[in-house]
């Protein structure tokens, strides 16, 4: 095997379509975020694009990092990993984590220790693990109120509540820059929003990614899902989340979504509507010893 680094999103793009026909749902994040950068709806600091190939040349794994964000492992065979981590020692040894399924990611990681490149000294602490769902049997909650399409009407609260949901997810507070702002923009602009309203007063929000096309159909995946404190425990976010899948479903379009393991409610409500469990990933974060 070998692990190459792709010139661009587009290039990433076209060279896994199959890898990631085959493996549609865990792969999902490596196509959306590529399809972001590629249509210039997003932008980050810089970009890593790798793939591992077999001896003929297939990709058999692929993984990718926008900085200033981590490093994320798609499905691939252990020893591919241990490969990819050399790889990334050699040109991005500064990756602030890494998330992937914790067979790869151990892999992954005794491999870097091994290479004894300056960022393998840091420590790896476990992080984050989170499950992946895909919707299975929609069932759509009997709760009072309405949904909508977010508009820039709306934007100053799908804003606030975008931060707050980071907040609520990472337990820091995160500092949107002008390219945040205009990818939300764009997001709501393009409908992506939906709002949950009890006689007009917004109580819930939910928001989908770009679509991704793959051989085996189209997924999309759905994030945030938000509720404030104040309006928790009546299903609203069950309803916002429920109405926007339905829609999705009717364009004939797969659903998924990630859930933090150690929130029972969240994974509750998803379990509710109708999502079944996939499969788990995990984040460790690299710590100066």
């Amino acid at each position: 095997m070998e692990v190459v680094r792709c010139s661009s999103p587009e290039e990433f793009l076209s060279e896994t379509t199959t890898y990631r026909g085959l493996d549609p749902i865990r792969t999902n994040v490596l196509g959306s975020v590529a399809s972001s950068v590629a249509n210039d709806a997003r932008i980050y600091d810089a970009y890593w694009w790798w793939l591992v190939k077999d001896h003929n040349g297939l990709v058999v794994g692929a993984s990718m990092r926008t900085a200033p964000f981590g490093l994320q492992i798609g499905s691939m065979p252990v020893e591919a990993a241990s490969l990819l981590a050399a790889a990334v020692a050699r040109e991005d040894d500064e990756f602030p984590w890494l998330a992937g399924s914790e067979e790869l990611v151990t892999a992954f990681l005794e491999s870097y220790e091994k290479g004894h490149s300056p960022g393998s000294s840091r420590e790896a602490v476990r992080g984050r693990k989170s499950f992946i769902y895909e919707m299975k049997n929609l069932s759509v909650p009997d709760v009072e109120g309405r949904c909508r399409v977010a508009t820039m009407n709306d934007f100053d609260l799908v804003d606030q509540w975008s931060s707050d949901f980071h907040f609520f997810i990472d337990g820091v507070a995160r500092e949107a820059d002008e390219r945040d702002r205009a990818f939300l923009i764009a997001r709501v602009q393009e409908g992506a929003m939906r709002l949950w309203c009890v006689r007009d007063v917004i109580v819930a929000m939910a928001g989908r990614a770009t679509p991704v096309e793959t051989p085996s159909g189209l997924v999309t995946r759905i994030g945030p899902v938000f509720t404030p404190a104040e309006n928790r425990g009546r299903g609203y976010g069950s309803a916002v989340t429920a109405c926007l899948c339905a829609t999705l479903l009717a364009q004939g379009s797969r659903v998924m979504l990630y859930a933090d393991a150690d929130n029972p409610t969240s994974n509750g409500v998803y379990q509710r509507v109708g999502f079944q469990l996939v499969d788990d990933v995990v984040q460790f974060d690299l710590v100066e010893a």
